[in-house]
């Protein structure tokens, strides 16, 4: 029955779209009541195809310029022609009151045009009115200013609409969307739960709920919410990427590879994850198949390929007893990142173990210029802090390491061998009061751990203002076996 009705419709527009462009041919201006001109245009909206949607319309306010209906078409016309200045002022000149469309352009018009308070004002004035579609209006307008990256304004509509409407779960999840925007996770996920409740069925809410849980780092958790999603709608390939990362992530290697295995039919998404799936590999120590993914990837010169592409690539070289083939690539990443910290790195610590003293000089002098040109990045995390501090550190300039270490503890104190790292540059400056101070704070663990891998001992310590670099052939394969380094 449905699709019988579709193809009545269908011949009724064609009827109608082959009259009008028949008397337009014929040189005659074609007549249709307002009613004609409403279902040509919902036709084309349907079907997405504008070609004639002004030309139509135009002559529809020619027609019945009383219509109220094609007053609003003209105003939406203008607002996806982002002329917002022009809807807002024809609204003005249309006189009907209590009509839903009308107030919604409006008020999305005052959004766009960054006026806000108006808009306020404007909505404040519906609820004195006691307005019968105020809670689809709140539901409108809210993520319209998430859009608009009006945050604040947002969040205090949505404040202000689940006082009048506490249990709306569009508003709701658009408080969810902002708190997660806001950093603060605790709260988004308890508000995520309490929308599950409501309607355990939402592939959405559980994307959302495994989603905020991967920005806390608790994998498993996520994982479960995965799942739920996928019971729910496992169509989602962006679901399916970020499952496979949390399950990467958690160290379940294989799992995460299954994972992308199930999408690597579909090309698009193929596309995509063949990094991924060459990261997973090398996790796997199955350094030839990640080799040969990569390869082809560098061969095709993908736009898209980052730098952890190339390093993870250069590890599967050494794995494989592909030296040349590993130097070769570290060069031309060189070129494609000139600026990336952790591939000059690489080659610096490459030319070191090869004799070329002057030309990893050379590099580390770029290195400590890049870090110098970021050092006002106030978008900057612990863990870029922190090596940015070690840079300085065995380079020799503990002042300026210190300003680093100094940012790390302000953030969090209890990264493994931060004071550490601050009691042996003290120790080097000859402040033993404040190297006695962070030498307290450092755990056994962490001065066992440390020793052991920097291959450090008591007496060094009291002899050497600076502990001894790990052999250069060591730093390269701790680089390159290193998560933090290539992930």
């Amino acid at each position: 029955m449905l699709e019988e009705k579709n193809c009545m419709r269908k011949n009724d527009v064609s009827k109608l779209l082959n009259r009008y462009l028949s008397a337009y041919e014929e040189g005659k201006e074609p007549y249709f009541d307002a009613d004609e001109i409403d279902f040509l245009l919902d036709s084309f909206e349907e079907s997405e195809e504008y070609t004639y949607y002004e030309e139509v319309l135009f002559l529809g306010l020619k027609l019945h310029p009383g219509s109220i209906e094609l007053k609003i078409r003209e105003c939406k016309l203008y607002m996806y022609k982002e002329s917002y200045d022009k809807a807002l002022k024809l609204t003005h000149k249309i006189t009907e009151t209590h009509n839903q469309d009308l107030d919604m352009i409006r008020l999305e018009c005052l959004c766009a045009l960054d006026s806000y308070q108006q808009a306020l004002e404007y909505i404040e004035d519906l609820i004195r009115q006691n307005c019968d579609y105020l809670e689809p209006i709140f539901e409108f307008i809210v993520p319209i200013l998430s859009d608009l990256e009006m945050n604040a304004e947002a969040r205090d509509l949505i404040n202000r609409g689940l006082i009048l409407f506490p249990d709306n779960m569009i508003l709701q999840d658009e408080l969810c969307y902002l708190l997660e925007l806001e950093g603060d996770f605790e709260e988004a996920i308890k508000l995520c739960n309490k929308l599950i409740d409501k309607n355990p069925y939402s592939n959405d809410y559980w994307f959302t709920l495994g989603r905020l849980y991967s920005m806390v780092g608790d994998f498993d958790k996520a994982i479960e919410a995965f799942d739920f999603a996928l019971a729910c709608d496992d169509s989602d390939v962006e679901l399916k990427i970020l499952k496979a990362y949390c399950l990467f992530m958690n160290e379940n290697y294989q799992k995460a590879m299954d994972t992308y295995m199930e999408m690597a039919l579909d090309e698009e998404a193929l596309e995509r994850i063949q990094p991924l799936m060459a990261e997973c590999y090398i996790k796997l120590k199955q350094y030839e198949k990640g080799y040969e993914i990569i390869r082809e990837l560098i061969r095709q010169d993908k736009q898209a390929l980052d730098p952890a592409t190339y390093i993870n690539y250069i590890r599967c070289c050494v794995e494989t007893d592909r030296e040349q083939e590993a130097g070769d690539i570290l060069l031309k990443a060189a070129e494609v990142f000139p600026e990336n910290i952790r591939i000059l790195s690489l080659l610096a610590l490459t030319y070191l173990e090869n004799g070329k003293e002057d030309l990893a000089m050379s590099i580390t002098d770029k290195i400590f210029n890049q870090l110098e040109k970021d050092n006002e990045d106030v978008n900057q995390d612990l863990k870029t802090l922190f090596q940015k501090g070690q840079y300085f550190h065995f380079e020799g300039n503990l002042k300026k390491a210190l300003q680093y270490y100094k940012k790390v503890t302000q953030i969090n104190e209890d990264i493994p061998y931060m004071h550490l790292q601050m009691a042996l540059a003290y120790f080097s400056l000859g402040d033993m009061e404040l190297f006695g101070k962070h030498y307290r704070k450092t755990t056994h663990e962490d001065m066992m751990a440390y020793m052991k891998f920097t291959k450090l001992d008591l007496q060094e310590v009291k002899e050497n203002s600076i502990p001894r670099h790990i052999p250069p052939e060591d730093l390269v394969k701790e680089f390159l076996s290193n998560k933090d380094n290539n992930n």
